[in-house]
């Protein structure tokens, strides 16, 4: 047992879901729970410090969950002033700011279910996923204000910046805010209900709608435990956008711990992030490679002189690079610890912080404690030690996370393949139990720390009056883990502009994002293609 910390196969082994639930404050035989009681009111009786906020422009924030408590209330009563029925779809395009969490947590109070958008999206994937959910209520920024489409029958709640004001036809978060009482009945929901709807790309079609269940709470927990070790008494950052999958899952399950979240209005730079470790004496952090990668690419010195308390580091959004590892091991002394995960199957497998269990680098890591996992085929059948199979999870009555696609059944069926959830993933399994990442099923681009699907690319490249068809693909990079790569063929007659990289480029940022825009543009004579008019992707990824 290594430094007294419990031996992974031994916690595995003994795993019962009876004391999470108990840590939760939930009694396992009633399914009927409300979110925002567990992750904010079950705390709030004291002056417990919950958030730790820093803006962009050097202002700051502390809230303590007496704080939230009331501001999620006041939130929750709007709400329900403007008709908002238990199951309504509130969706969220925000920054990082103190308000959007009051957001997340009053819909979750109200009975809603709240769909967390991506601020860095562009106006088409904005519309659609507001279309798509059917969200009654928007929230968003004034900063975002533009890409927000006009809607037929959903109001519009904005938060004024700096300028303080807000469209005439909106409400003013704030202005409403102040009218509200902060006395509220919460509306109960099964913990089996959808709570969240969280948009992950595919590679064919239009991106899916995730249902989260209001039980991801518990699913998570292992990881809590167990891979991030985060406990009472850290200063824990999770430095992903709370509209991520990644982000959203650490603060929640860090703040229903009673752990206070450290979050910066800011994406982190090297020097951000290696700053704000220093300066703010951050115990434990949760982020993706790319940013790890980042510090190391800045080389030794900008950490071995840092007087930090770092304890621990869990990364997730794509493999951890090996030489990642090494390096902070060398600069640091801690270990970064590789997670993996999707929007439809939770956190279940990684390497841990809190248990006696050998990294490998490169290495996924083990199965969460409760959580049943596999290499199968495409039948779902187990494969064998070392041959490339999908990762499958066999769901659990007490550790399952979604509840299939929103509006989508024929989607929702294929997830499962012989009892096992599979998502598309691919690993092979070594001698010793670890899983190994090896690709997608699919097409979709890891870019970043973020999934990209090539459809949303290659549809907002086609507005490119040039351009009569467009392939993106995702090529392997040290830095993002991969960039984005077109293809594209011209429109009879035409010829490539002496911008027209540049021109694709910004097409991408504005309709998807700043994150999916392609680094590299190849104008083709003809794409190659099945024959039945399928583009194959792994034709151009295998030409470079």
């Amino acid at each position: 047992m290594a430094r007294g910390k419990p031996d992974y196969h031994d916690v595995y082994r003994s795993f019962d879901w009876t004391s999470v639930l108990r840590e939760l404050g939930w009694d396992g035989a009633q399914q009927s729970i409300n979110l925002g009681h567990t992750i904010i009111d079950r705390h709030a009786g004291s002056d417990q410090i919950a958030l730790y906020w820093f803006g962009r422009d050097g202002s700051s924030a502390t809230l303590t969950y007496r704080d939230l408590k009331i501001i999620s209330d006041k939130f929750a009563n709007l709400l329900l002033s403007l008709g908002v029925a238990e199951g309504d779809r509130i969706a969220g395009v925000l920054p990082r700011i103190p308000e959007t969490l009051a957001i997340m947590i009053g819909t979750w109070k109200a009975g809603g279910v709240y769909v967390p958008i991506f601020s860095g999206f562009g106006r088409d994937a904005i519309a659609f996923r507001i279309r798509h959910c059917g969200a009654k209520i928007v929230c968003t920024h004034d900063q975002y204000r533009a890409r927000i489409p006009e809607l037929s029958g959903a109001t519009v709640v904005t938060v004024a910046g700096s300028s303080g004001k807000t469209p005439s036809s909106d409400i003013n978060f704030w202005d409403a805010m102040n009218r509200q009482s902060d006395a509220l009945d919460l509306v109960p929901r099964s913990r089996r209900d959808p709570a969240v709807i969280l948009y992950t790309s595919g590679s064919t079609g239009e991106p899916k709608g995730v249902q989260i269940s209001g039980n991801f709470l518990a699913a998570v927990r292992p990881f809590m435990k167990y891979g991030g070790d985060v406990r009472p008494g850290d200063m824990f950052w999770p430095t992903g956008d709370p509209g991520w999958g990644w982000g959203f899952v650490c603060y929640h399950a860090a703040l229903a711990m009673g752990v206070p979240v450290v979050s910066h209005e800011a994406p982190p730079t090297a020097e951000l992030f290696v700053d704000l470790l220093e300066r703010q004496q951050i115990t434990n952090v949760a982020t993706v490679p790319t940013t790890l990668r980042a510090v190391m690419a800045e080389g030794a010195e900008k950490l071995i002189n840092r007087k930090l308390r770092l304890r621990c580091i869990s990364s997730c959004g794509e493999p951890l690079n090996a030489e990642v590892v090494h390096f902070f091991q060398k600069t640091t002394g801690v270990t970064p610890c590789d997670q993996y995960g999707s929007s439809e199957n939770g956190l279940p497998v990684g390497n841990f912080n809190g248990l006696d269990a050998p990294v490998k680098p490169g290495s996924m890591g083990n199965p969460m404690p409760g959580h049943d996992m596999a290499v199968v085929d495409e039948h779902g059948v187990e494969v064998g030690v070392g041959t490339v199979g999908y990762i499958a999870l066999r769901p659990s009555t007490e550790g399952y996370y979604s509840v299939g696609y929103w509006d989508d059944m024929e989607r929702t069926h294929s997830l499962f393949r012989n009892g096992w959830l599979v998502v598309g993933d691919l690993a092979r399994r070594d001698e010793d139990g670890y899983f190994w990442f090896e690709g997608r099923a699919d097409d979709l681009i890891k870019t970043s720390g973020y999934r990209v699907g090539p459809f949303e690319i290659e549809s907002a490249i086609l507005h490119h009056p040039l351009v009569a068809e467009a392939a993106a693909i995702g090529k392997p990079d040290g830095m993002k883990g991969q960039i984005i790569k077109a293809f594209v063929t011209l429109k009879p007659g035409q010829a490539k502009s002496p911008n027209f990289e540049q021109e694709i480029q910004d097409v991408v940022r504005e309709r998807v994002g700043n994150h999916a825009f392609p680094r590299e543009v190849v104008v083709m004579d003809v794409l190659p293609k099945t024959e039945s008019g399928k583009i194959q992707r792994f034709k151009l990824r295998a030409s470079g």
